[in-house]
């Protein structure tokens, strides 16, 4: 089945823009659309606490595709949103991201998905900056850490401490504590850690033992 996923209680795009922009996707890559539905979850409630989202969750099937307009629609959390990706595609649920004309599914590569986690966490950051200190829009201010960024994350992912990473480089523990921070790197990193394990490797038989696991689609 192929499913419309908008989202209402947001200031990013209204539902009627979403739907265009689905609807056009949707009719560009010869897709026909079987329902939609309506995402009204408050963002700022844990996703264990959202019941109408998690009951969406529950009533999808193995094969079936969620058309979205980008990945806010499912949370603006990068942590939240990695267990949601995570629990889709261990299902076997392909997600298309219409705004970004891609699709993630079961044989997407880790490191891709990463890539656009990274971006997504990227624009939410800038966006909260935009907020708070009313900054004109753009992207992110670059940083003199920005041409280490891989680096840094595979030291981190490894398990390398700030202080360690910092001498290897040749830098301020605490200017690079900061950077690392104000990128968000460690939540990208746990979600590199998610994506690259086990889970994501596994035979079929395990991926039946995930799908039980996922604690998003079970019933309280």
């Amino acid at each position: 089945m192929n499913i419309a996923l908008l989202k209402s209680k947001t200031d990013r795009v209204n539902v009627m823009s979403q739907q265009e922009s689905i609807i056009k996707y949707a009719k560009s890559e010869g897709i026909r659309l079987d329902t939609t539905e309506i995402e009204g979850s408050d963002d700022t409630i844990a996703l264990e606490d959202r019941g109408e989202f998690k009951g969406f969750l529950r009533s999808l099937t193995p094969k079936d595709n969620v058309l979205i307009y980008d990945l806010w629609v499912f949370s603006s959390d990068t942590g939240e949103l990695v267990k949601i990706l995570e629990c889709l595609l261990t299902r076997s649920i392909r997600v298309y991201i219409c705004n970004l004309n891609l699709h993630i599914d079961e044989s997407t590569p880790p490191l891709d998905v990463l890539t656009i986690l990274s971006q997504f966490r990227e624009k939410s950051l800038f966006k909260q900056e935009e907020v708070h200190k009313g900054r004109p829009k753009g992207r992110m201010s670059k940083s003199k850490f920005d041409p280490f960024r891989a680096k840094i994350i595979d030291k981190l992912t490894e398990g390398t401490s700030v202080s360690k990473i910092s001498r290897d480089l040749g830098v301020s523990r605490t200017s690079l504590k900061d950077y690392i921070n104000s990128r968000g790197l460690k939540e990208l990193v746990e979600a590199k850690k998610s994506l690259l394990g086990p889970k994501r490797v596994i035979k079929s038989e395990k991926k039946q033992s995930a799908k039980k696991e996922c604690s998003l689609i079970k019933e309280k």
